[in-house]
């Protein structure tokens, strides 16, 4: 899993393929070490002139580098830059277009936590990129009683879809839905009736690509 934190610049000298030796955070910057602990991957972005790349690697606290493990773009067409020896480059941590993609596709997830109560979706969530939604389910961790859990996904504040959970249940099945953003684009959740003792919590939705 990737670790990220904000405003991680730093010089580091590498030469070739070989790893990243970190010299110091730039001026009003963390250090990779000092924000992400040592052990932990990262993805980082290194350029020097024209000569770039985008990559996953290990940050190593004992020996002060960061390996070049996966190559996910660069000035080389995406291969790694074989930089020329003693270069001294910009390393900056990044979310990377391709980890942004990975996640998108790989389904969205959204969590009302606590009891459930009727409540109109506040929080939205826009999309990185153009995606398209052909299914959703939903769960609770606790069933609502009585009657069923409802709840009323919109985009852009019009309702596009409609789910519930019955009572006494914990699931809402995978269902078909087609639903396409952009990144001008949001959805908000709407709780729209609970179950009564008890109301029912920790209400989940799933979209799948």
């Amino acid at each position: 899993m990737l670790t990220f934190a904000d405003r991680v610049k730093e010089s580091a000298a590498v030469s070739g393929a070989g790893a990243y030796i970190l010299n110091g955070a730039v001026p009003g910057h963390q250090g990779f070490i000092e924000a992400l602990g040592g052990d932990r991957r990262c993805a980082w972005c290194a350029e020097r002139g024209s000569l770039w790349e985008v990559g996953e690697g290990l940050v190593d606290a004992a020996g002060g580098t960061i390996s070049r493990e996966r190559i996910l773009s660069s000035s080389n067409g995406g291969a790694a830059v074989d930089w020329p020896a003693g270069s001294v480059v910009a390393l900056f941590c990044v979310a990377p277009a391709e980890v942004i993609q990975r996640g998108v596709r790989s389904g969205v997830t959204v969590t009302t936590p606590g009891m459930l109560r009727v409540q109109p979706g506040v929080a939205r969530w826009y999309p990185p990129m153009a995606v398209i939604f052909t299914a959703w389910e939903a769960w609770v961790g606790q069933a609502p009683g009585g009657v069923a859990a409802l709840f009323t996904l919109r985009k852009n504040g019009l309702a596009v879809a409609s789910g519930s959970i019955a009572a006494g249940s914990y699931r809402m099945s995978h269902e078909a839905i087609s639903l396409s953003l952009t990144p001008d684009d949001w959805l908000t959740l709407d709780l729209t009736q609970t179950g009564v003792s008890p109301p029912g919590s920790d209400l989940t939705v799933r979209l799948i690509p």
